[in-house]
């Protein structure tokens, strides 16, 4: 099944009511889909990086809301972490948001900015 990024949200106001949907919930209260798991041990991805980064929402810099062949939408929190790597998780928003990827990349988030600038700007919001 593909997915398309339909827009990126960069804007504080906006990035804040998506964050709030979530915010309310820990870590371990959420709902995790199949995928999550094994995209964790595909990527080799630390789980605890995951679960300490989650709560740390000032640290969001973007939000890639992506949508599939069956129309639903999954938001994807670009997390910038002090060492310009960053820590992408992405949910389903739905009664309860439900955590279906988690991911560190290695790579500096600044470069993956500039790449969702040019690749996707007439979709930023």
């Amino acid at each position: 099944m593909s997915t398309q990024i339909i827009s990126v949200l960069t804007k504080k106001e906006d990035i804040r009511k998506i964050i709030d949907k979530i915010k309310v919930y820990s870590f371990e209260e959420l709902e995790r889909h199949p995928h999550f798991e094994f995209s964790i041990l595909e990527k080799l991805t630390d789980l605890n990086k995951i679960k300490e980064t989650f709560s740390k929402f000032e640290l969001i810099k973007s939000i890639e809301i992506r949508e599939n062949d069956k129309k639903q939408r999954h938001y994807s929190l670009n997390y910038e972490l002090t060492d310009g790597t960053y820590v992408v998780i992405a949910f389903l928003l739905e009664d309860k948001p439900i955590i279906i990827n988690g991911f560190h990349v290695s790579r500096n988030y600044r470069n993956f900015e500039k790449s969702l600038r040019k690749n996707y700007s007439e979709k930023l919001i």
